[in-house]
């Protein structure tokens, strides 16, 4: 019976399983690194997205404000809008109720990435500072069509009092008219009724009496 040499095939075997042994650790790392990438691209991605569509619904409001502020400066009483006016009101009252709680809700998600991050290394803190910018900005946007819906707010108000008292105006001159020609009417009466009780005097030697 012939004994064969296998040593070499055995050393090559024992270097082989040492290799992958020793290429295991890197490889559960760069499993981890890339789950952690991953990670940071879905927060990235869902963070794009909320803030996009809160931006979208900013635009929206200010284009139904513009709306609201021509109905609002509108004086002539016949052109007036009061049902639209009031819908259209309520419907940008909900809408920056809503967008108020969208940005909530981003601010929100943004705390609760950077604490469950923990250490964050140059660019990490650089996305924070990047996120944190697009949240005050999408505040400051909020704030100024507030802002701009309190004062067509004030403008409807006060172009509402000056029709009222236009029309009030209005009312009364008939009243005005009835009551100045009826002072007329009657000191015409009046002056009609004292001329004929008055006694005639004539200078005319026909009327003279002869002594």
């Amino acid at each position: 019976m012939t004994i064969q040499d296998r040593t070499n095939e055995f050393h090559t075997c024992v270097e082989s399983i040492r290799n992958r042994s020793a290429l295991q650790p890197h490889t559960a790392e760069a499993k981890q690194r890339l789950l952690q990438a991953h990670g940071k691209g879905a927060a990235k991605s869902e963070f794009s997205r909320m803030a996009s569509a809160i931006a979208k619904d900013i635009s929206g409001t200010t284009i139904k404000l513009g709306k609201l502020a021509q109905l609002a400066k509108r004086k002539t009483l016949f052109d007036d809008r009061p049902v639209e006016i009031s819908e259209l009101t309520f419907i940008i009252k909900q809408d920056i109720a809503n967008i108020n709680r969208q940005i909530a809700a981003l601010q929100s998600f943004v705390k609760q990435r950077n604490a469950q991050a923990g250490s964050r290394s140059t660019e990490g803190k650089q996305i924070d500072e990047h996120n944190h910018n697009v949240v005050m900005m999408l505040q400051s946007k909020l704030a100024n069509t507030s802002m701009t819906f309190k004062d067509v707010l004030e403008v409807r108000t006060q172009v509402s009092i000056d029709a009222s008292l236009q029309e009030d105006r209005m009312d009364e001159s008939p009243l005005q008219n009835m009551k100045e020609t009826k002072d007329r009417t009657e000191q015409f009466m009046h002056s009609t009724s004292a001329a004929a009780h008055q006694t005639p005097q004539s200078t005319s030697p026909m009327f003279r009496h002869v002594y």
